[in-house]
């Protein structure tokens, strides 16, 4: 796993959205949920301020953010219920999956080259080693809808529920003898879904060369 510059200043930036945004009247205290995680996210944002945190650290150092995100202690602070998932969810899952998990998060900059593997998901199903279940022929049809509303910017990473979706839920396992489905679909609900992109996605250059290399190796196959 990645420990970049990157993910160093995306940790704090997350940081500091949930300490000035949803935590920011309450007092750091061992005494409630909100006082708990700011006493650890400050923990985190200072370590990380003085370039002391190797990425990824121990789940045991993200015992309270984790247990709150979980909980969903914090939504109840959003300002309005549909606002609880940007507002609140994303930056603490951002905080968990760069600190626990040292993934590298999704940015506009990578848009085109997450479109560039649902193209190829999509090619791949469109001309499968077998014949696709119903489901599958409808999962092709979302991820023509998914990459529309990404290019439209409609669609805004990470989206998270999958109930949009019910298609891609039923065919998730069904479509790994299908080769290079899974690896495919691998990066795309990472991106889309979670908000993350591959480790060895370091730079836009580097994306667009391996998902380049990827394509051309897809084509001869």
């Amino acid at each position: 796993m990645p420990s970049t510059e990157e993910q160093r200043l995306d940790l704090i930036e997350n940081c500091d959205i949930l300490l000035e945004g949803v935590l920011k009247s309450f007092k750091q205290t061992d005494d409630t949920p909100e006082g708990r995680m700011i006493t650890q996210l400050k923990w985190l944002k200072e370590r990380a301020q003085n370039h002391d945190l190797h990425l990824p650290i121990h789940q045991d150092y993200l015992a309270t953010i984790r247990y709150v995100y979980t909980d969903g202690e914090l939504c109840r602070h959003a300002a309005s219920p549909n606002k609880a998932w940007q507002e609140i969810e994303v930056p603490q899952k951002n905080v968990i999956r760069l600190a626990k998990d040292g993934n590298l998060l999704y940015k506009k900059p990578y848009q085109p080259f997450v479109i560039r593997t649902i193209d190829m998901l999509i090619s791949t199903l469109d001309c499968p080693s077998r014949t696709l279940s119903y489901y599958e022929e409808g999962f092709a049809y979302e991820l023509r809808n998914i990459k529309s509303g990404l290019a439209n910017s409609t669609i805004s990473p990470p989206i998270g529920s999958y109930t949009r979706y019910p298609n891609l839920i039923e065919c998730e396992d069904t479509i790994s003898d299908i080769p290079n489905a899974t690896s495919l679909f691998k990066i795309f609900d990472g991106a889309v879904f979670n908000g993350v992109r591959p480790d060895t996605w370091l730079t836009p250059e580097l994306a667009d060369k391996e998902t380049k290399e990827l394509a051309a190796k897809i084509k001869n196959q």
